[in-house]
């Protein structure tokens, strides 16, 4: 359950006149288990086991406020920081790297300004049945560009069912440089339409880097749909990139969510990538997965998932999680339990 904090306890987030207007929410993640992974590309690399933290769901601590403006208008803040719970350590790329922005909301929307998830990445995790996370995440094939600095998106209201996401990152990592050059400007939309058991999703993705020659312009497309039948929830994803100016690559994944019994789910797609190069024979990956999750209370969750990876023609795909990198290894098992807070 989220725990409202007073305003001392947060002293420092925010400055002391909005104290007594602001409502302010600690929230988090802790998510802990033990992995074991095998088959590593390189030859003689033996396999390894492992107690690792965030497996599931990237560990984290975040504070998310609210003030009434009166009028329908609402400011927000989120600011979330990560950390590893199996050495204690914080991320290292910043005190609040997972997300750090500011919101404007009323009857028009929603205005963000700040570092934020990509409408990509959120769109590929409502879709993947794991996800985004454990060993049998969609992410070990599919590429995602997860999270963009120096952004400013709006999200609609609902029309009919129909959410429409507008993004732009005047440099989507690191802060702009002297006159913007070499910065990566990224320009993102997608239209989400839910309708009771369905939902549909399109996502456009276009990242140029300003001011450099030569200066491709790199566009991501990506289609994806959930339906939900009751005994089981099926998914489908399908993504086309420029990786270069000469290269493509194209993804997609099939996967199901069975329900089994009122707290327990079981979790599989099929993964399959492939890049289209001019010459030589196309690298190309094949992920299946399979996975099983238990809930122990509305916070409280059991999970295990395995994957198992197939690279052909120089591809080099591995089994990560959320917080670990598959470091070479084609074969893949977590077990672990995460609370939410």
């Amino acid at each position: 359950m989220q725990k409202k904090l007073i305003a001392l306890a947060i002293a420092g987030l925010v400055s002391a006149p909005a104290f007594a207007q602001s409502n302010v929410t600690i929230y988090g993640v802790v998510d802990m288990g033990i992995s074991h992974r095998s088959d590593n590309i390189v030859s003689g690399v033996k396999s390894q086991t492992a107690v690792n933290s965030g497996q599931q769901s990237g560990n984290r601590l975040g504070f998310r406020g609210t003030e009434d403006l009166g009028n329908g208008l609402k400011a927000g803040f989120v600011l979330e920081q990560g950390f590893t719970v199996d050495d204690g350590q914080s991320r290292t790329d910043g005190v609040w790297s997972r997300q750090s922005f500011l919101t404007l909301s009323g009857g028009f929307g929603t205005v963000a300004f700040g570092r934020q998830y990509s409408p990509q990445f959120n769109m590929v995790a409502a879709i993947d049945p794991f996800g985004t996370g454990t060993v049998g995440e969609v992410n070990n094939l599919y590429t995602l560009n997860t999270r963009l600095d120096n952004t400013v998106a709006y999200v609609s209201p609902s029309f009919s069912g129909l959410n429409v996401t507008v993004a732009h990152s005047t440099n989507a990592a690191g802060q702009e440089n002297a006159g913007n050059v070499g910065d990566t400007r990224v320009w993102a939309i997608s239209p989400v339409y839910s309708n009771g058991p369905l939902m549909v999703a399109l996502n456009y993705h276009q990242l140029k880097a300003n001011k450099v020659t030569p200066n491709p312009t790199l566009k991501v497309w990506d289609l994806g749909a959930t339906y939900d039948f009751g005994v089981a929830k099926v998914a489908a994803l399908y993504g086309k990139r420029d990786v270069s100016a000469t290269v493509d690559r194209t993804t997609w994944m099939v996967g199901a969510t069975v329900p089994v019994g009122a707290a327990g789910a079981v979790l599989a797609s099929y993964t399959r990538a492939e890049n289209d190069v001019p010459v030589a024979a196309d690298p190309r990956s094949s992920q299946w997965a399979l996975g099983y999750t238990h809930n122990l209370s509305k916070r409280t969750n059991l999970y295990a998932a395995y994957a198992d990876i197939s690279n052909k023609n120089g591809a080099t795909a591995s089994v990560g999680d959320s917080s670990n990198a598959g470091a070479g290894y084609q074969q893949g098992m977590n077990v672990g339990l995460r609370h939410r807070f």
